[in-house]
């Protein structure tokens, strides 16, 4: 596959991953271009997370490849860091810090230095409207503000493919719809992102594609467009899917 040719930021290729007996991925396949957002649905335990995971370089597959900018992704590789945001719901912020002293410190952990630095600090202060609670600890901040703050550290540098897992989970709708404006955002700018979410609203409103995960495998993959952002209609096909790949749970 010629990734460049493409402007594939992410390419996902015949990714497995087995823990034990169980399949968390098993020969999961598809692409990210730039300025797309891709979705995962699916059930607790369908293998969302680990695939996040293995994106990221945290973990190893068993088989298959990820490639990030047409860079084999691996544990050990710095590379493919660099080009990378990644956002969870329990990203682990030093809750002893406040927000400008987290943003400094992981901006200089990102290898940013003086003006640079600063210039983007700022800029993510002022992205994801943190002005307000910039000297506030972030184990003083609400759910929604601890996650906009996660984001404007996964953006600091700029990254070209960002990761979510499940990034607006607990969140009100207010503040649910602000990071839907983000993302919105930065999809313009050309950042790839993968996002996972149990809301189908969330992702028939900001997927260009999704695709179903049960038990380690897509099961089903459906363009947003031909859906006409209806979330009925996704809501239809994610039941079908899952009625026939495990009846017993339905």
């Amino acid at each position: 596959m010629n990734l460049h040719s493409n402007n594939i930021s992410l390419s996902i290729q015949s990714v497995s991953k087995k823990f034990g007996v169980l399949w968390a991925n098993k020969n999961v396949s598809f692409d990210v271009a730039e300025g797309k957002v891709i979705g995962l649905l699916g059930p607790n335990g369908a293998g969302k997370t680990t695939l996040i995971r293995i994106c990221a370089g945290w973990l190893k597959p068993d088989a298959g490849t990820v490639f990030v900018n047409e860079k084999k992704q691996s544990v050990s590789n710095l590379q493919t860091r660099r080009h990378l945001g990644v956002v969870s719901r329990d990203a682990a912020l030093h809750g002893e810090l406040t927000v400008r002293e987290t943003l400094g410190l992981y901006a200089t952990l990102y290898g940013l230095n003086g003006k640079e630095k600063k210039d983007a600090c700022e800029n993510v202060v002022s992205d994801y409207y943190l002005q307000e609670f910039i000297n506030k600890r972030i184990d003083a901040l609400s759910t929604g503000m601890f996650q906009r703050v996660a984001i404007a550290r996964a953006m600091l540098h700029n990254p070209s493919v960002l990761l979510l897992d499940e990034p607006t989970v607990g969140l009100d709708p207010e503040i649910r719809k602000h990071i839907w404006d983000c993302l919105e955002k930065l999809k313009v700018k050309g950042v790839a992102m993968l996002f996972t979410t149990h809301y189908l609203e969330e992702a028939a409103t900001l997927c260009d594609e999704i695709h179903l995960m049960v038990d380690g495998k897509v099961v089903l993959s459906v363009d947003s467009g031909s859906m006409a952002g209806s979330v009925e209609g996704l809501e239809k096909e994610y039941m079908r899917a899952i009625e026939q790949e495990t009846p017993e749970r339905i």
